[in-house]
């Protein structure tokens, strides 16, 4: 049998009074505005099931999932439901955003095991940059008169917003704001220190109540727990084991807790359109949506200069790493050892099918340092043609250092390039 798995170290427990003839996936919606970091379609029924239980005595069906939950639930209350004339804050670096929905009190910075965050900044902030953030980094605060935002710092990490320094005192919050955290040692307002992250904040107001999902209130008691999940695992077992054996052998797999008192459920996906009613829930039960938690990681990312809508990304983690970039040996056979195959920007610029010989199989190694979240370039000893950083070329034994905006040239000289790459430098998620 083949089950996938997931290890569930922190959830919530709502309780919700909603109407019968309520759609699963309307709920599901609205919970997606509520929460900041729910985005769903749909719910899961989550059925308990015993360590002691065989897995050919439960039924379980393909698309079921195993959850392992390490702590029990923390009862938790929905948010005052979104009005006309009410405002949601959005927080975003790059393409990553996550937005106030439907809560009006948010303390941003990093969570613990004993202790969530409203807003998690492991989604905008490298790993290495993590120490230098306070738990608590700031509060943002729905003034429902003035009908503006506010913030105000709670701990001792360094906050500029705009050109204004925060202090505990709130200031309101404009419709586009810029935010950029600082060491707690750094003086922002000198420009020799770099800000840890920039993060755009912004703020829409809600025009209707057509933009708003409201929850159909009826006598219909539902537990709903939401979840951060996290230690994927496809498992291929034996019907005949036990979810206990089960739950131990991932344990061991996953380093996970000896001490820690288990509880399981299999959980299976409702069809959006069925009504509430229609999902009656057995003994301990109950329905769960999953928190779309994320974390920043250190990316590189190469733009073709001659087709800016092709870009190669680069992603480290918390550990030092090397990349390597070149072309495959033959049109039709890719080679698994690259990182980046320049195999698409070499056809094109050289209009010829055989192009992408102009460079070398091997042609750069990128190096990522991770006690100094720095990325580093060098040429590739045998490479038949060169490679410039600029108009630096780069040595094989000399790494060059890459920042944002540096071009990188490979071919004969820096003018008479095969490819032509600018780089750019961020945080991703993983």
């Amino acid at each position: 049998m083949r089950l996938a798995a997931r290890v569930v170290p922190q959830r919530q427990l709502y309780s919700i009074s909603a109407s019968g003839t309520m759609k699963v996936g309307r709920l599901a919606r609205y919970l997606s505005q509520q929460e900041a970091y729910i985005d769903t379609g749909t719910l899961e029924l989550a059925r308990p099931v015993a360590a002691t239980q065989r897995l050919q005595d439960v039924d379980i069906q393909a698309g079921d999932r195993l959850l392992i939950f390490t702590a029990r639930p923390s009862p938790v209350e929905l948010p005052a439901p979104l009005n006309p004339g009410d405002k949601i804050i959005r927080l975003s670096v790059g393409d990553k955003t996550v937005s106030s929905a439907g809560k009006k009190s948010l303390l941003v910075g990093k969570p613990d095991p004993a202790r969530p965050v409203d807003i998690d900044l492991r989604l905008f902030i490298s790993p290495k940059q993590l120490n230098f953030i306070s738990r608590d980094t700031m509060r943002l605060e729905f003034d429902e008169r003035s009908k503006t935002w506010y913030a105000s710092r709670v701990g001792r990490t360094r906050l500029l917003i705009n050109e204004f320094e925060l202090g505990p005192e709130r200031i309101p919050l404009g419709d586009r704001s810029v935010l950029r955290l600082y060491r707690a040692n750094e003086e922002p307002t000198n420009p020799a220190f770099r800000p840890l992250v920039e993060i755009a904040m912004e703020t829409e107001t809600v025009q209707s109540r057509e933009d708003i999902i409201y929850l159909e209130s009826g006598d219909i008691t539902l537990p709903i727990q939401v979840g951060v999940e996290r230690d994927a695992a496809a498992l291929n077992v034996s019907e005949n084991v036990t979810f206990g054996q089960v739950v131990t052998g991932l344990a061991a797999h996953l380093a996970l807790p000896v001490d820690v008192e288990y509880q399981l459920a299999i959980l299976r996906l409702i069809a959006p359109g069925a009504s509430i009613a229609s999902v009656p829930l057995g003994k301990d039960e109950f329905l769960y949506a999953a928190r779309s938690q994320s974390f920043a990681t250190n990316a590189l990312i190469l733009h073709d200069l001659n087709n800016r809508e092709r870009t190669y990304e680069l992603v480290a983690g918390p550990e030092d790493d090397i990349k390597l970039i070149g072309r495959r040996p033959e049109a039709a056979i890719e080679d698994p050892e690259l990182d980046i195959d320049l195999y698409p920007t070499l056809i094109e610029r050289g209009a010829n099918p055989n192009a992408f010989k102009s460079i070398s199989r091997r042609q750069l190694r990128i190096f990522y340092k991770a006690a100094e979240n720095t990325w580093w370039a060098q040429g590739e000893e045998r490479a038949s043609v060169p490679t410039f950083i600029n108009n630096m070329r780069a040595a094989p034994n000399v790494p060059i250092q890459l920042t944002s905006g540096d071009v990188i040239s490979i071919g004969a000289t820096v003018d008479n390039y095969a490819a032509r790459l600018e780089v750019e430098i961020t945080a991703k998620s993983d």
